[in-house]
């Protein structure tokens, strides 16, 4: 897996490429959410569209990277699904916890005056 980081304002937008799965991605996601939590980059964007493949790894690390996120006073949200990303989150219910957008500025400004 790939990541690229773009940041707008006080949000950090990243652009997952390749196969978030078992020691592909996972790791590298793990690593690069807790280095931006460290630092109080709390309010998140994750890319999908690049995404070629998720397992119930990647989905496990999404999670508990949700939840390193809201234990700083942030959040994580989802953007540009594949259909498969798209299909994993439905069926895990995840769709319940992720606020997940087709538009970029819409994901972005979403963080405007929300308690995260």
């Amino acid at each position: 897996m790939k990541i690229a980081e773009e940041r707008v304002g006080d949000v950090t937008i990243l652009r997952l490429s390749g196969r978030f799965e078992l020691e592909e991605g996972d790791i590298v996601f793990r690593d690069w959410v807790n280095t931006l939590v460290a630092n109080g980059r709390v309010k998140i964007v994750l890319d999908f569209k690049d995404v070629s493949r998720i397992d119930s790894a990647g989905i496990g690390m999404l999670v508990s990277k949700y939840l390193t996120a809201r234990k700083r006073g942030g959040t994580i949200k989802l953007l540009n699904l594949t259909r498969h990303s798209d299909h994993l989150i439905d069926i895990t219910r995840l769709d319940t916890v992720f606020e997940i957008f087709d538009d970029e500025a819409a994901a972005v400004k979403s963080f405007d005056g929300a308690d995260t």
